[in-house]
């Protein structure tokens, strides 16, 4: 077996443990890009396969479904976070892309019909790639810089797929998988890091409070004596108007775009917030504690069974844990059918 064949085959071996790598992550941390994405990678580990030569038709399938389940994961991190719709319109563009990059294909270099044709499939998928990375890299405000980095290594693998017709000439065949190994791998990494979810650096308080485990109910007023005893506690919380301590994890629940907040219609980010909070807790001797405040401004845009859904979902994994979730609510703002059907669910 000649060299480019061992990298070819190792190429592929990566491309399938990147792609089972975030298969697991998808699972355990109920991240839905991951799962598109890992079966992108698997997908594109079988179009290797066929780029050798054997079936190109096969490659070329193949190829076009890796685009676009990597897009696909990246409109899921989108709707994670509800995005404006106007940061996707740069997929508009993708068809005139195209159509310059075969326009170059077509007048600079000399190819076989076969090769050109898989130049152009390539070219396609790599036009796509780079605007999911550019969609990924406008997102870096609601994740920090885990999707600014994973936006730019998506671009450049997408320009590295552009450049096939070059990288694939037989004196360039072996770098050519060399340089697509090296972003398989750096850009599966940023993948996985930004599929584990956020890292919550959980902080022993200097003064001991008593926690009690379950679900409590408090008005504002009562909110005020909850804040003063829980100050100094690494607390997650998710509120509308209300100030809370400094040491709190705070969530913004509002409309407007911007990191630390999040779209009072989007509450599986809230949910999937609160689990990697609470799994932040597995080996400290601390007890998870939740608080959501808001909820009549939730009941705004979510009807009344999504939101008792939602809240059912999240006592349980805060029961399993132990913990505490703390509902700051007033009750003349739900009709008394509402208050009966939270209280039977919650306790």
């Amino acid at each position: 077996m000649d060299s480019y064949l061992m990298a070819a085959a190792f190429d592929a071996g990566v491309k399938l443990a990147a792609g089972g790598m975030l298969l697991f992550f998808s699972h355990q941390r109920h991240r839905k890009a991951a799962y598109y994405w890992g079966f992108a990678w698997i997908i594109y580990a079988y179009a290797i396969i066929g780029d050798l030569g054997i079936h190109p038709e096969i490659a070329a399938v193949l190829l076009g479904f890796f685009s676009s389940l990597i897009l696909q994961g990246v409109l899921r991190v989108n709707e994670e976070v509800s995005m404006s719709q106007d940061y996707i319109r740069a997929l508009s563009w993708g068809p005139a892309a195209i159509g310059v990059y075969t326009a170059i294909l077509l007048l600079f270099l000399e190819k076989t019909p076969e090769t050109a044709v898989m130049g152009i499939v390539y070219g396609a998928s790599g036009v796509f790639l780079s605007i999911g990375g550019l969609i990924l890299y406008r997102m870096r405000e609601f994740y920090d810089q885990d999707t600014a980095y994973l936006g730019l290594s998506l671009s450049t693998y997408g320009v590295y797929q552009m450049l096939y017709p070059v990288l694939w000439n037989e004196g360039f065949k072996f770098w050519g998988l060399f340089i697509g190994l090296v972003l398989t791998v750096v850009t599966a990494l940023f993948m996985v890091q930004l599929s584990l979810g956020e890292v919550f650096e959980i902080e022993e308080p200097k003064t001991q409070v008593e926690i009690q485990p379950g679900v409590l109910v408090v008005d504002p007023a009562q909110f005020e004596d909850f804040k003063k005893q829980f100050r100094e506690y690494p607390v997650l919380a998710f509120v509308r108007n209300v100030e809370v301590p400094s040491s709190w994890k705070v969530y913004r629940i509002t409309n407007l775009g911007g990191y630390g907040n999040v779209s009072p219609t989007n509450l599986p980010r809230i949910l999937e917030t609160a689990v990697d909070y609470i799994r932040s807790f597995e080996n400290s001797d601390l007890k998870p504690v939740i608080v959501l405040e808001g909820l009549e401004y939730l009941k705004l845009y979510n009807d009344f069974r999504a939101i008792a859904k939602f809240l059912t979902s999240l006592r349980d994994y805060v029961a399993v844990s132990n913990g505490t979730l703390v509902l700051v609510l007033e009750k003349d703002a739900w009709e008394e059918r509402e208050m009966k059907t939270l209280e039977r669910l919650l306790t």
